[in-house]
């Protein structure tokens, strides 16, 4: 029967005779365009070709009342494949190949054998495939709700004091343990001598200060673009959000309080409900949109607002400026364990709040002392080094922009000497050179021992050493001993990164020797490391992904065929390009 249509679609075209008798009669070459009519796709004419009957001698093909009926269920099956793969071309492109990469290979095998069935004819075989085509759909849909927005767990990273974990928003309260994890409407509650620190996946961190209850309402994360969703609730007390550069540009993060609700995008916010009618919030960078009573404002960098139940927020209130000590300089070195401290007071403050802590970024141990003059005594300060900030409210008790942190060096010669680094004191460094210089500061005197290698330190206790590096991870034992024989010992942990591992990446088409097989829709992701971002270039296009908390990367491209895409990756922090390549796609 092939011959036979090949040969008749050799034939002149005499004419064809469409109408609505119940037969319809039509010339081979009209075979495409009745199929395009008829069955949705001239692709589909061997459909057509099967059902019709082929009168050789008037070289002519007949439809009649039955075959046409076939025809027109086919036709309304066809309609419905056709949007199933729109659909699936949306699925795709939003990261179905990487996060439901087994359903998806079961959709493309349908795809082929439905292709297959209709190539011969089979209208009954063709309709059951676009039924199971729609269900694989479906689960192709599943797989990447499932996979690609996933809930996360929040971490309990830092507490003083007891913290209390509550599963559910009618589970028991619990003691929380530094490393519980709180997940979708779990609550985390702190009494008036405690304070807690809880770490989301982005970087981001939320600080509660003493006799604070909040509620995690929603916590979750899309692999495909690293962005996270977070809202939180406060039923009483105050938090502190601080938002990394992730979380500010990728990451939505929500806190509610009382009748007003904040869409944060700022890496310093400060909200507390001082009680059920009244909510302060203040804004120390990027900004902030604040809901209440249907009524929105935003805030600036150093700038409040206040919410009452029943009123709109106030218009933004500068926040006071930052208290500075009367000190002339940053640091201070002290023998007793107690101590006064004095600054300059601050137009508009009714009283001040003074941190004293371990951690130059003020986790783990913190002690806060409020005041109404521009004075405090402090008392039993720890041997070691201490950081020091202050910060003065208003008469709506807005909390004011917080002065720089001051240290204070507590030394009686029979402890353990300091030994910190000047950068900020960073346990993980990474870097793309083959070496590094590491300055530091420790107790004056004392030896100083990195590797095995003893490192010079000057008078004043400053020290200055370069490492030659290994790919990947490089561990600095550090290792300080004072005159009287006390020794502190550290570990520094120097990343230097692997191209290898830069561009070990995942492909959605193949891939070999620096070529990519076309493809509309081109997946791709990786595992690099925390710092960097990914660069994708395709001619004058340039698209930009972050890696997550643990390096992880992906994204989707649109090349054209026989064209080029460069990968390349850099700091996040100063746009610094450490390595790139070029691909082919083919």
């Amino acid at each position: 029967m092939i011959t036979s249509l090949l040969i008749a679609l050799l034939a002149l075209h005499s004419g064809s005779s469409f109408s609505e008798s119940d037969s319809l009669i039509f010339k081979p070459p009209e075979l495409s365009r009745v199929s395009l009519e008829l069955a949705g796709s001239e692709s589909n004419w061997p459909i057509v070709f099967q059902v019709a009957e082929y009168r050789s001698g008037e070289n002519t093909f007949v439809l009649d009342a039955d075959s046409r009926a076939k025809i027109s269920h086919f036709h309304e099956n066809w309609r419905k494949f056709e949007a199933g793969r729109d659909h699936y071309s949306k699925l795709i492109k939003n990261g179905a190949g990487v996060f439901a990469a087994r359903e998806v290979a079961r959709s493309d095998s349908l795809l082929q054998a439905f292709r297959w069935k209709v190539d011969r004819g089979d209208i009954d075989g063709s309709i059951r495939i676009i039924s199971e085509y729609r269900r694989s759909l479906e689960d192709v849909s599943n797989a990447l709700d499932q996979n690609r927005i996933v809930d996360v767990e929040a971490r309990l990273s830092e507490k003083q004091g007891t913290v209390e974990l509550r599963r559910g928003l009618i589970g028991q309260w619990l003691g929380a343990a530094i490393g519980s994890l709180f997940r979708e409407a779990d609550g985390v509650r702190t009494n008036s001598e405690s304070t807690g620190k809880i770490a989301f996946v982005d970087g981001s961190e939320v600080s509660l200060s003493s006799n604070t209850t909040a509620i995690i309402r929603s916590s979750r994360l899309d692999r495909l673009t690293n962005t996270s969703d977070v809202e939180i609730n406060i039923s009483q007390g105050g938090l502190l959000a601080r938002l990394s550069a992730d979380g500010i540009q990728r990451s939505n993060y929500e806190i509610s309080a009382g009748t007003a609700t904040m869409l944060v995008r700022s890496s310093n916010f400060w909200a507390e409900k001082t009680d059920d009618d009244r909510v302060i919030m203040a804004n120390y960078s990027g900004f902030t949109t604040v809901t209440a009573e249907n009524e929105v404002i935003s805030l600036g960098r150093n700038e409040g607002t206040i919410v009452e139940r029943g009123r709109s927020p106030s218009q933004p209130v500068p926040l006071l400026p930052a208290p500075r000590l009367r000190w002339a300089a940053a640091d201070s070195v002290i023998i007793r364990d107690r101590m006064t401290l004095a600054w300059a007071g601050v137009d508009g403050a009714v009283r001040y709040e003074v941190d004293i802590s371990d951690s130059p970024s003020f986790d783990g141990w913190v002690r806060s002392i409020q005041t109404l003059d521009n004075s405090a005594s402090l008392s039993d300060i720890p041997t070691g080094i201490s950081h020091l900030r202050i910060r003065a409210f208003d008469q709506n008790d807005l909390r004011g922009t917080e002065s720089q942190t001051y240290r204070i060096l507590r030394s009686t010669g029979t402890l353990p000497p300091y030994l910190f680094l000047v950068d900020g004191d960073p346990t993980e460094i990474y870097t793309s050179e083959p070496e590094i210089t590491i300055t530091g500061v420790t107790e004056p005197g004392s030896t100083l021992l990195v590797n095995g290698s003893t490192i010079p330190v000057s008078d004043a206790g400053d020290f200055q050493l370069t490492q030659r590096l290994e790919p990947g991870r490089n561990t600095l034992r550090m290792m300080s001993a004072n005159p009287a024989g006390t020794v502190t010992r550290q570990d520094r942990f120097v990343t230097r990164f692997s191209e290898e591992k830069l561009f070990d990446i995942n492909w959605s088409s193949f891939a070999e020797n620096g070529r990519i097989a076309f493809a509309d829709d081109l997946l791709l992701s990786g595992r690099a490391y925390p710092p960097l971002e990914v660069v994708a270039r395709l001619g004058d296009e340039e698209k930009v992904v972050p890696c997550g908390v643990n390096g992880d990367w992906a994204m989707s491209v649109n090349p054209e065929p026989d064209s080029e895409l460069t990968i390349a990756l850099r700091f996040r922090h100063n746009k610094k390009i450490i390595a790139e390549r070029t691909f082919r796609i083919e």
